[in-house]
């Protein structure tokens, strides 16, 4: 991780903190991302134990692009979903997954697998099983 990246992620969290209401005791972003669309699951526990209902802050989304584009990795590539878990008076905490299938809920068209592997390349040996499959997948929609 760069020096850029923490500073992204350290905005990601800052976002988040400045969007809930004083007084939550915890705050969750899951992240699903490709170069075509994002999911952001955003969820915060207030200091009673309720759920609050917040809007998810816009900003997000540059930002967490931008953090895709400065974490990828020649030949690796980059995360295809993350979450960020902020609990009061604790460091914040956050995850890449740059390897396993993203699951997206609800499902999104292979060929947005294929556009996230032409913005971000993988070597061969960085390309998972589930990855191909959705690759064929798009290859055969294409043809088709």
């Amino acid at each position: 991780m760069t020096g850029r990246d923490a500073e992204l992620i350290q905005e990601v969290c800052d976002t988040l903190v400045a969007a809930v209401p004083g007084g939550s005791r915890r705050v969750r972003l899951h992240v699903w991302a490709s170069v075509v669309v994002f999911r952001l699951e955003f969820s915060v526990g207030t200091a009673d134990g309720q759920a609050a209902s917040v809007e998810t802050p816009p900003e997000l989304t540059g930002t967490l692009t931008e953090l895709r584009r400065e974490m990828y990795a020649p030949d690796r590539g980059t995360w295809f979903s993350a979450w960020f878990d902020l609990r009061a008076g604790e460091p914040p905490e956050a995850g890449f997954n740059f390897d396993r299938d993203p699951r997206w809920l609800p499902d999104v068209p292979a060929a947005v697998f294929a556009r996230d592997l032409e913005s971000f390349p993988r070597a061969d040996e960085y390309i998972p099983r589930w990855l191909r499959e959705r690759l064929a997948e798009a290859a055969v929609a294409r043809a088709s």
